[in-house]
C-alpha cells in the first residue's frame, strides 16, 4: 500500500487573528511576466507569524457552506463556476485567471499557502485583473473562500501534492536572505 506523504503540521489561528491583522500588512503580490507559477510563489513579504498558519476554516462546516456561495458571487465570473479559470470575464483578463483545479494547487493547503492566498484576496495581484477584496469581504469571508478553493483540485491531489508548499517555503527563505 502506497501512503501519501505526511502533511506538515500547521497552526490554525482563530479567524479573528487573521482579520485583526491590518490589511496593509499583507503584501501586494506582483505578477512577474513569464512566471509560469504566477504570484503564488512570492511569499517573502508575508507577515512573519503567517509562515506556519493554515486556514482555520478548512474543517469549519459553516465556512464550507458559505465558501461556495461567496466564490460564486465574487470569483466565478473570472475563475469559472468549477475553478477552471474559464469564467465569462476570463477572455478580457491578461494574464488569464488562475485555474484552481490544477493538481499542484493542492500544495497551497500547506503553509504558507493559505497566507499567500489571504494576501492575494486582501490586496489583489498587481498588473492583473485580480483586485483586492479587503473592503468587500471580511477576514472570515476571505478565509471561507480560501477553504473552498483549496478543495477544488480534488481529494487525490490534496492527498499527494507537496511540491508547491515546498517551493513556497524555499522562496520565502530566499526572500529573507536578500
Amino acid at each position: 500500500m502506497v501512503r501519501a506523504p505526511a502533511q506538515q503540521a500547521c497552526v490554525a489561528p482563530r479567524p479573528s487573528q487573521w482579520a485583526a491583522i491590518r490589511d496593509t500588512l499583507w503584501p501586494l503580490i506582483a505578477h512577474r511576466d513569464g512566471d509560469s507559477a504566477w504570484a503564488h510563489l512570492e511569499p517573502a513579504g508575508l507577515p512573519g507569524q503567517s509562515a506556519a498558519w493554515c486556514d482555520p476554516l478548512l474543517a469549519d462546516p459553516s465556512a464550507r457552506s458559505a465558501g461556495p456561495a461567496l466564490y460564486a458571487q465574487y470569483c466565478a465570473s473570472c475563475h469559472g463556476d468549477a475553478g477552471h479559470g474559464d469564467g465569462p470575464g476570463a477572455a478580457a483578463s491578461d494574464p488569464p485567471p488562475y485555474a484552481f483545479t490544477r493538481p499542484e494547487f493542492a500544495g497551497m493547503r500547506e503553509p504558507p499557502g493559505p497566507a499567500v492566498l489571504f494576501a492575494i484576496l486582501t490586496r489583489g495581484i498587481d498588473r492583473t485583473t485580480m483586485r483586492g477584496y479587503a473592503e468587500t469581504l471580511s477576514g472570515w469571508e476571505r478565509l471561507a473562500v480560501i477553504a473552498y478553493i483549496l478543495e477544488l483540485p480534488g481529494p487525490e491531489a490534496v492527498r499527494s501534492s507537496r511540491a508547491w508548499a515546498d517551493t513556497l517555503r524555499s522562496r520565502r527563505q530566499e526572500g529573507r536572505r536578500q
